[in-house]
C-alpha cells in the first residue's frame, strides 16, 4: 500500500555561515523530509522523518535529486510515481536555488544550507470522502505549523547531561555533518550518546530544532 502527497512544502531550516569564500560546487544541501500520514488504520505511522546530505549541483536535475530522494521515500510507503510527487521535486529544486542565489547575492557564504521538506500523504480518497480529506489536511497543515513543522527539540536539561565535551583525538579524523567543516585533531567538540561527534555550536543549534541525532536519527528526549 503506497501513499499519496496530497500537500508540500519546502523552505530552508538553517544557515551557518562560514569564515572563507565557498565556491557553488562544494555547497551542501543537508535535506530533512518529514512525512506526514493522513490515514485512520491505527497500525499506520502518525509521522516519519529523513535526511539526505548531497551536493548542491545535484538540484541541477529532477532525475538525480529522484535518485536520491525515492528510495528513502519508498521506505516510508510514499508513491513516487505521481504527478504530485514531481512536484516535490521541483519545489525542494526551487528552495534550494532561491535560497543559495539570496544568500550568495548578500555577499554571505557557507558551507551547508540546511532544507527541510514537508509532506502530507494519505491514500487516494474516494469521491465521497473528498470533504472529510479536506478538512483533514487544514487540521494537519494548521498542527503541522503549531509544532514547528514536526521537528521537535531536545530539552536542555537532556542536551547538558547527555552530550559530553571531548578532545578530538589523533586518528579521529571526521567531519561534524551539520556544518561538513572537518573536526580539527585536538579542539573540543561535542559527542551525541551514540558516539558520534559535531562542533560544540553546531550540535546545539541542531538539538534546539531537532531531537534526532543528524547521521544515525538516535533520539534525545523531548518535553
Amino acid at each position: 500500500m503506497e501513499y499519496k502527497v496530497v500537500w508540500h512544502h519546502s523552505h530552508p531550516l538553517q544557515i551557518i555561515p562560514h569564515h572563507r569564500q565557498i565556491p557553488p560546487a562544494s555547497i551542501y544541501i543537508v535535506l530533512t523530509v518529514n512525512v506526514r500520514y493522513i490515514t485512520t488504520a491505527s497500525a499506520d505511522p502518525f509521522f516519519s522523518q529523513r535526511t539526505l546530505c548531497f551536493r548542491l549541483n545535484l538540484l541541477q536535475s529532477p532525475r538525480r535529486l529522484n535518485e536520491v530522494l525515492a528510495p528513502k521515500l519508498a521506505e516510508l510507503r510514499v508513491d513516487t510515481s505521481s504527478a504530485a510527487y514531481e512536484g516535490v521535486l521541483q519545489d525542494i529544486i526551487q528552495c534550494g536555488f532561491r535560497t543559495v542565489r539570496r544568500i550568495l547575492d548578500r555577499g554571505y557564504s557557507f558551507q551547508a544550507l540546511q532544507l527541510l521538506s514537508d509532506m502530507l500523504v494519505g491514500l487516494e480518497p474516494m469521491t465521497d470522502e473528498e470533504t472529510l480529506m479536506s478538512r483533514a489536511l487544514a487540521e494537519s497543515r494548521r498542527e503541522l505549523e503549531n509544532n514547528n513543522y514536526g521537528m521537535a527539540g531536545a530539552t536542555e536539561s537532556s542536551v547538558k547531561k547527555m552530550v559530553k565535551r571531548v578532545k578530538v583525538e589523533d586518528g579521529e579524523k571526521e567531519e561534524c555533518m551539520v556544518c561538513l567543516e572537518e573536526l580539527s585533531v585536538g579542539f573540543e567538540a561535542s559527542q551525541m550518546p551514540c558516539s558520534h561527534l559535531f562542533h560544540c555550536g553546531c550540535i546545539e543549534r541542531w538539538l534546539k530544532q531537532s531531537h534526532y541525532c543528524p547521521i544515525c536519527r538516535f533520539e534525545m528526549p523531548t518535553n
